[in-house]
């Protein structure tokens, strides 16, 4: 099986590879940018309704087939509702009848469940059966565990949209453009690449927190196919370089260089990695001011933010799902850092409170759903994992054409730190490590994580501290974590007093983790 798996994936990156040179041959210009999503924007309704037609009921494989049966849903049905009411209203109407599914279930990690039915499922079930020129990827995620997705050039295309009319508004379509995201089997720093390309312009540097051989040799020798079919249709895209998280000064330096011949440059990394290089750019004298930073990956928060802007960067952080791509671009009047513009031509989101673990907390979760026939993904109402703050305005930032009202942030995972039956949610593992532990013992926001394991059958938590925190009582910083939880809800009291009796938490003097996406997370899960 694994072997035919390897087979289909080597087959897809050929006809990938053979669709390059007309992918780069025409390149997007704003204007055209925005004609396209304007067009798209105004047949979403149309666009999902093709979609569910062919790769839902047309696909008798199709889970959600299944559950749109069970929940007595026909195609007409969804017409009908359509018509009337609109997308986002079907959305919410198929919700409330059971259509949807939960992160665990869309993961494959759960059967979906519901009342007189149970159905197995595996990740590739959603696997988009309308994709024609794919890659096979893989990503850490937000969980650090690689989950294997499709990257589809018509995707791609319908992205670069997106980015032209970002770079256009931050006056930054000319600067030289890095990137420093991991290579292939790495999605996002291909995607990247390809994108750059696809406007016209070349990827200046692109620096690899992994080994471009450290993946398997199919994915290293796309890598380097990828390169050349580039540099044949006029494209240059460089090859990955090894920079690992303790190179950031590399990095930094690059930057500092472009400041220097008066073309400040753009970086494209993950949020923790940005703040990396903005510190080293300040220890080490650097100046990197006017750099844009283009992020994504993690919560962009206060914390992040005030070290950038330390440096004299600017930041625009984007949100996605690797699942679906891109979902909010960064606004450029943005209410906090990580204020969004939802791709609302692209994928639709709504909103629905939930209980999170056992505790009493609730949250507003988001539930996405694809639109387009090119996601690597098809999804229909799927759980992200994430809340945050949804709204309608008018910024006047012209990162996207008007109809693009919809804007998401503070957005936060809610997957959770859980031990001893008692749960944490993302949103204050933020605030303890990137404030709360800093402004107590010093250091920056990247300076300090949780790490879950489970060790001779019982849980085991250590906070993580940077040695650049410089000399730290243990037993100081066990006690600062556990006055935190104390006053943070009654239970998060609770899970302070059952850690504190059975000694749950450590702390442990090492360099946090850095994922194989590149990323620094509050907390890290482990076996063993």
């Amino acid at each position: 099986m694994f072997a035919a798996r390897w087979v289909d994936d080597l087959r897809a990156a050929g006809g990938f590879l053979r669709g390059l040179r007309p992918f780069l041959r025409q390149p997007l210009d704003p204007d055209d940018a925005e004609r396209r999503l304007e067009r798209q924007l105004a047949a979403r309704e149309q666009t999902f309704a093709r979609v569910l037609e062919r790769g839902v009921f047309g696909h008798p494989a199709s889970p959600y087939r299944a559950l749109l049966a069970w929940a007595g849903v026909t195609l007409g049905d969804v017409h009908a509702l359509l018509a009337h009411e609109g997308l986002d209203a079907t959305l919410e109407r198929l919700y409330d009848a059971g259509v949807y599914l939960t992160l665990e279930e869309f993961k494959g990690r759960q059967p979906l469940r519901r009342p007189g039915l149970e159905l197995p499922l595996r990740a590739e079930d959603f696997d988009n059966p309308l994709t024609a020129r794919h890659y096979a990827a893989h990503t850490g995620g937000s969980t650090s565990t690689p989950r294997r997705i499709l990257i589809d050039l018509g995707l791609l295309e319908h992205e670069s949209a997106y980015h032209a009319r970002f770079y256009a508004r931050a006056g930054a379509r000319d600067r030289p453009l890095g990137i420093w995201q991991p290579a292939p089997p790495g999605a996002v720093g291909i995607k990247t690449a390809l994108i750059q390309a696809k406007l016209g312009r070349p990827t200046a540097r692109w620096f690899s927190q992994t080994r471009l051989r450290g993946g398997s040799l199919n994915h290293a020798l796309f890598a380097r196919a990828a390169v050349l079919a580039a540099r044949l249709s006029g494209a240059r895209i460089p090859t990955p370089a090894y920079t690992p998280a303790s190179r950031a000064r590399e990095v930094a330096a690059w930057l500092a260089e472009q400041r220097a011949r008066g073309a400040p440059a753009i970086l494209v990394t993950p949020a923790s990695a940005g703040v990396r290089t903005a510190r080293a750019a300040l220890e080490g004298g650097l100046d990197i001011s006017d750099t844009l930073f283009v992020l994504g990956g993690e919560p962009y928060t206060d914390a992040k933010a005030a070290v950038l802007g330390e440096s004299g960067s600017r930041a625009g952080c984007h949100y996605a799902m690797v699942e679906a791509g891109l979902i909010g671009l960064a606004c450029q009047a943005g209410v906090t850092p990580d204020d969004v513009h939802l791709v609302t031509d692209k994928v639709a989101t709504i909103q629905h409170e939930i209980r999170v673990g056992r505790s009493a907390s609730v949250v507003g979760a988001l539930f996405h759903t694809t639109l387009l026939p090119a996601s690597p993904k098809l999804m229909l109402n799927v759980e992200s994992g994430d809340y945050g703050v949804l709204v309608s305005r008018e910024c006047g930032c012209g990162a996207l054409p008007r109809g693009f009202q919809r804007h998401l942030h503070t957005i936060r995972s809610y997957e959770k730190l859980t031990s001893e039956g008692m749960s944490f949610l993302g949103g204050d593992l933020l605030t303890l490590v990137e404030q709360v532990l800093p402004a107590r013992f010093g250091g920056r926001p990247t300076d300090y994580q949780l790490v879950e394991r489970e060790q001779g059958g019982l849980p085991r938590v250590s906070l993580v501290v940077s040695q650049a925190v410089g000399p730290l009582e243990p037993d100081h910083a066990v006690r600062a974590v556990l006055e935190f939880l104390q006053h943070r809800g009654l239970g998060e009291s609770l899970m302070a007093e059952v850690w504190a009796q059975s000694r749950t938490l450590e702390v442990v003097r090492d360099e946090p983790r850095v994922t194989a996406g590149g990323k620094i997370l509050p907390l890290q899960s482990v076996a063993g």
